[in-house]
């Protein structure tokens, strides 16, 4: 597996590359290159997988990224907001100030739900409930089927523009900093200048949020504009011409991601520098019913994704969309599953474990002491070292591969190389000797460069018995290749005192 590198400040996004056949595992498949029915980029839409295999440049965003920054990184000091969706629908909107009080969270997102909801003395009486629950209001998101503004009915569009032009207003009023739209819908798309008529329109509503003092937020929705890892880079190239940092953004879901098939770290890395809202919920894999759990409910890696979102410089609030329910037990649970991994975020200098008998926070992996610079692996990175002891080499990829996403740091090259050492005893067990050897040499290129004890992995002691194995391997050659020894794949080893 040649896994494409993302230079520092994130300004390429990388896609998987697709690999030639005799060096893919077997099930390999990106999810994000899925069919599509409408060419963004301006290209004919024949050659899909041709495209999803560039690098596509995202050099219009205005803005510098944040550099790595010594200690703590934003979203150290994040806290979890509630959406009024987290109560749907069996709590009215107005009660949801309250019901946020009770369970400790003073942040959240308004979902308006009917078109009363927008009404100038309904949003009053909102500010009023929020201001008597010590809330703050942070986003507003608009009801969606309010709003076909690109409908080719115009009466129909006018009034769906009126209609936001009344959401702009109460999310003003509100004094909530972001307005969430999903933006068009793949109907609209499907038009022959759909996707032209979407950055006009996203252009236009931008400077209307801008003139109010709010952000428009478009989100990641599954069946709306922003669905797939292209349209985020499409819809990212123009935003020079479609609106300012003040005036326009991203909403990153990454279940929403997810459920459309597509790289939620791929989509966050899309989205640069402009992330001004994001919604948490889980997603269990092949249970279409289980939709919008709570976090920790369903296979999401939430130790990787909340990395990946500090590291796009987002220090707003996590909007929690999962259903709390009428007690705290739900809350309660995201906080117990969710807290320490917030707390756990720092930038992964490469380096040796701290002094034998500093206190470790073993309890919580990636956890840095503050006291001393002792760093241990994200949470994704020891469960793929765990797999990988097991010998579920495909699997153990899978897991270190999301902590590959979102790391920035140059610690991620460590991180590559353990993956594609895995993947070579992948090949090598599977008779695939090109593939054993090209991903067994990638993987120990990069592991060498790391000193033994880096993040308390033998790097040293893998190293050596790798080369060990493929010398193996390549003396075998490809023709005998079904006698490698598996009994000489080695374990990675932990030091961590």
């Amino acid at each position: 597996m040649d896994t494409p590198q993302e230079p520092s400040g994130a300004r390429i996004v990388p896609f998987r590359h697709r690999m030639s056949p005799e060096l893919e595992p077997s099930g390999w498949h990106d999810p994000s290159a899925g069919s599509r029915r409408h060419d963004p980029s301006g290209g004919s839409g024949a050659d899909e997988d041709s495209t999803l295999d560039r690098l596509l440049a995202v050099s219009t965003l205005s803005e510098p990224m944040p550099q790595e920054q010594e200690g703590i990184s934003h979203i150290r000091a994040a806290q979890f907001g509630i959406s009024s969706g987290a109560f749907y629908p069996h709590l009215p909107t107005e009660g949801v100030p309250d019901a946020a009080a009770q369970l400790g969270v003073t942040v959240i997102e308004l979902m308006l739900q009917t078109p009363g909801e927008y009404a100038p003395g309904f949003v009053h009486t909102l500010a009023q409930r929020a201001r008597s629950a010590g809330v703050r209001i942070h986003s507003v998101h608009a009801m969606q089927h309010l709003h076909p503004m690109l409908n080719p009915y115009p009466r129909r569009a006018a009034e769906a523009r009126d209609a936001f032009q009344r959401v702009i207003e109460a999310t003003a009023a509100l004094g909530a900093r972001v307005l969430v739209w999903h933006g068009a819908d793949r109907k609209a798309l499907d038009a022959p200048d759909g996707w032209e008529r979407f950055i006009a329109l996203g252009h236009e509503l931008a400077r209307a949020c801008g003139e109010a003092g709010v952000t428009l937020g478009i989100e990641n929705v599954s069946w709306c504009a922003l669905a797939s890892v292209r349209d985020v880079v499409s819809f990212a190239t123009r935003l020079e011409e479609i609106g300012s940092a003040r005036e326009i953004g991203f909403v990153f879901d990454p279940f929403q991601a997810v459920e459309a098939g597509a790289n939620p770290f791929m989509i966050l890395a899309a989205m640069g520098n402009r992330v001004v809202n994001v919604h948490i919920s889980d997603y269990r894999q092949g249970d279409p019913d289980a939709r919008h759990l709570l976090p920790g409910d369903g296979d999401l890696p939430w130790s990787a994704l909340l990395r990946a979102v500090s590291g796009s410089g987002y220090s707003g609030p996590l909007m929690i969309e999962g259903p709390l329910g009428s007690d705290a037990e739900g809350m309660d649970r995201v906080r117990k599953t969710l807290g320490p991994l917030i707390r756990s975020v720092f930038p992964f200098p490469p380096g040796p474990p701290g002094p034998p008998g500093a206190d470790r926070a073993r309890d919580t992996p990636g956890t840095v002491d503050v006291a001393t610079p002792l760093i241990v692996p994200p949470a994704g990175v020891l469960k793929g070292i765990e797999l990988f002891n097991q010998r579920r080499f495909y699997e153990q990829h899978e897991e270190i591969e999301h902590e590959w996403h979102a790391e920035r740091g140059p610690i991620r090259r460590l991180y590559q190389g353990l993956l594609q050492i895995g993947i070579g005893y992948h090949h090598a067990l599977n008779g695939n000797y090109r593939g054993a050897v090209a991903l067994l040499r990638d993987g120990l290129d990069k592991t060498s460069d790391f000193p033994p004890g880096t993040l308390g992995i033998e790097t040293g002691e893998l190293v050596s018995r790798s080369r060990a194995c493929l010398d193996q391997i390549e003396t075998l050659g490809p023709d005998r290749i079904g006698e490698f020894d598996r009994a000489t794949i080695p374990t990675i080893e932990m030091r961590i005192p």
